[in-house]
């Protein structure tokens, strides 16, 4: 397996043609190992090939940075956190009422 070998090497771009001759083996490499892949064509960069969860991820952190409100929510939680303001979950729990 003359890719796996590149693929070994960290070659971390591959040009289409070499990525086409061996997808299959591209992707094993990509959800058994969560590695990412830049395809080229013509030496320019044209597609990446990544493990699905790293893009649901991605997307995820663009929804909650583009979430204005939300984003502000997390600023402020981290600075309770800094200043001390925060209590244990036992105490949550008590002033919840919850056993």
């Amino acid at each position: 397996m003359v890719l796996l070998e590149y693929m070994n090497n960290l070659a971390a771009v591959l040009p289409a043609s070499q990525a086409r001759a061996n997808f299959y083996d591209l992707l094993d490499e990509v959800s058994d190992k969560l590695r990412r892949f830049t395809i080229t064509l013509r030496g320019k960069a044209k597609a990446v090939v990544m493990p699905a969860e790293e893009v649901e991820a991605w997307e995820e952190t663009m929804e909650i940075m583009a979430d204005k409100k939300l984003v502000k929510q997390i600023e402020q939680g981290i600075d309770d956190i800094k200043h001390g303001r925060t209590i244990s979950h036992e105490e949550l729990l008590k002033k919840l009422k919850i056993k």
